[in-house]
């Protein structure tokens, strides 16, 4: 390469520098334009899963609960109200998420939704969690979707109710986590 630069002397040698430069330049922009069309892509797909979580049956369902805890037991009621605002702030706070959130964050939105839907369920629904390992990163709502479809298609499709369980462990490949009904 040495031999056919100097060959082709100095003005070539910064004209393929310059060419190169500019191509470099051209995919890097390459680049930034699909990551920012990624990026884009992310954050809808992440409003949409925000907005499936929060469907104007869990509201009003969860508000009815609640109402009606205001007549029967007020201090439940008000512990009530702060699970139901503490979902509510994790879902809207998944819109400006970038990136993977701490399991334990996630898990407790979870918790935050299960505790309202023991609430309303109450025997019918029972949840078991079998965490063997918390310490890791994970999406935004990846859980939450997961358990919701448990409770939703699995426990509240059954006469007398169910069980979810909630796992996670360690294998040879990774982190697992499972959610099951039965």
């Amino acid at each position: 390469l040495t031999a056919m630069l100097m060959w082709h002397g100095y003005r070539e040698h910064l004209k393929f520098l310059w060419l190169l430069r500019r191509w470099l330049q051209q995919e890097n922009m390459k680049k930034d334009a699909e990551n920012a069309r990624l990026e884009l892509a992310v954050m809808q797909n992440q409003v949409s899963v925000m907005l499936s979580q929060i469907q104007p049956h869990f509201l009003y369902n969860s508000l009815s609960t609640i109402q009606i805890l205001c007549q029967m037991d007020p201090t439940l009621a008000q512990e009530a109200m702060g699970h139901f605002i503490q979902y509510l702030r994790a879902n809207m706070d998944s819109l400006n998420q970038k990136g993977s959130i701490p399991f334990e964050k996630e898990l407790n939105h979870v918790k935050n939704y299960l505790y309202i839907e023991k609430l309303r369920f109450g025997r019918k629904l029972e949840v078991v969690y079998e965490l063997e390992r918390e310490a890791f990163t994970c999406p935004s709502l990846c859980l939450q979707t997961m358990v919701e479809n448990a409770v939703k298609h699995g426990v509240c499709n059954k006469k007398g109710g169910g069980t979810v369980w909630i796992r996670s462990y360690e294998t040879s490949q990774g982190i697992c986590v499972e959610v099951e009904d039965n």
